[in-house]
């Protein structure tokens, strides 16, 4: 049996170790930074309903900032691992080409 042929070359072990840990570690930050907010968000707006004998409301309220939050985190982390750019970077370009267009557009009249 021929030795090329035997199908693709595996990696060499010294690698998959760092790799394995640095996927590990992006999955405990992503989890983290989803987790926290919210359960924290809850954890606190229940100490604030008992504190102010309210049924739910600082629970509720404090749940949707911490979804909020968890989003804000996700889209950030997304920004820093991408080639994207961020979306006020992206809104600032676009007003500017539209005010140099409109420009352009005064003086050809």
């Amino acid at each position: 049996m021929d030795d090329e042929q035997s199908g693709p070359t595996t990696k060499h072990p010294q690698e998959r170790p760092e790799n394995f840990w640095h996927l590990v570690a992006q999955a405990t930050q992503l989890g983290w930074n989803l987790v926290v907010p919210i359960v924290g968000g809850v954890l606190l707006g229940r100490y604030l309903d008992d504190l102010f004998d309210k049924e739910f409301t600082w629970t509720l309220s404090l749940l949707l900032v911490g979804v909020a939050v968890a989003f804000n985190n996700l889209y950030a982390i997304y920004i820093e691992h991408s080639d994207a750019e961020p979306l006020r970077k992206r809104v600032k370009k676009h007003r500017q080409e539209k005010a140099k267009g409109g420009e352009n557009h005064a003086k050809d009249k």
